[in-house]
């Protein structure tokens, strides 16, 4: 019980980092922050919560339920992974055309598109709850559809433990996000910096959807999910190490007019 615990938080952590995950509390932290910096912080949070309420709903579904009737099978399970596969490649090409032809910074996503327009009017962080908790619908990341694999194998009691721990990990990922991306707004580079996260995300979301499709397709490989999940995160946050690192250069101090080097480089 100790490792599968274990391993629901390595995938919670990989499931709050998924691209589409981030691109939401980008744009929701953005439009926040630009009146409330300190309440912009929480959006992760927040977001994060409102999904850890769908997904400990469904957790409890398949804990009691769907394991009995079989409606947690491999059928499912390769639907959602294929429909985690479009969305990844769809996020990955409207950014892609964002960053090639736009001056638009913020990340893009399928979801983000069709659920935030609800909520254009406000600025509250307590929107971050709603979005948060429409995203929990479905099956369409690995990782949560991973997590919903170990949930099945066990009894009801089982399925909320790991279902815990999965989230826990996701509303670490998730609060982080929020935090960094509110401190990039504060910062001097902040259109550079942006770009530069776009285009990790835009990587990002391109190399998930190549290797679910090579998974979908047999395709033996040394890399396996929770390996994957660990080094998508901490690649997440080396890149955001070295955007923090940034300082503002107006061009008075000619010393500080080399350090921009690592941010040029991505």
């Amino acid at each position: 019980m100790i490792a599968a615990l274990l391993a629901a938080f390595l995938l919670g952590l990989r499931h709050g980092a998924d691209p589409d995950h981030l691109a939401a509390i980008d744009n929701i932290t953005r439009r926040v922050a630009s009146d409330r910096p300190l309440a912009g912080k929480f959006v992760g949070g927040l977001f994060a919560v409102g999904h850890t309420v769908m997904v400990l709903a469904i957790a409890a579904l398949i804990g009691t339920v769907g394991r009995r009737l079989g409606a947690f099978g491999s059928g499912l399970e390769r639907a959602g992974t294929w429909l985690s596969i479009a969305i990844l490649i769809a996020m990955a090409a409207l950014n892609l055309r964002r960053l090639l032809w736009s001056p638009q910074s913020a990340p893009a996503g399928i979801r983000t598109a069709l659920v935030l327009p609800l909520f254009r009017e406000s600025k509250s962080a307590l929107i971050a709850l709603p979005v948060g908790f429409l995203f929990g619908l479905g099956f369409e990341t690995s990782s949560q559809i991973a997590a919903y694999v170990m949930i099945a194998a066990g009894s009801f009691i089982d399925a909320l433990c790991v279902g815990a721990a999965f989230c826990a990990g996701m509303i670490c990922t998730d609060t982080c996000d929020s935090v960094l991306v509110t401190k990039l707004l504060g910062n001097g580079n902040t259109a550079r910096a942006s770009r530069a996260w776009l285009w990790t995300m835009t990587l990002a979301a391109a190399g998930v959807a190549a290797y679910q499709t090579l998974q979908m397709y047999g395709v033996a490989l040394a890399l396996p999910q929770l390996a994957l999940s660990g080094a998508i995160v901490a690649a997440l946050v080396a890149v955001y190490a070295l955007l923090l690192r940034e300082r503002v250069d107006d061009g008075s101090d000619p010393q500080r007019r080399h350090q921009n080097i690592g941010l040029n480089r991505l």
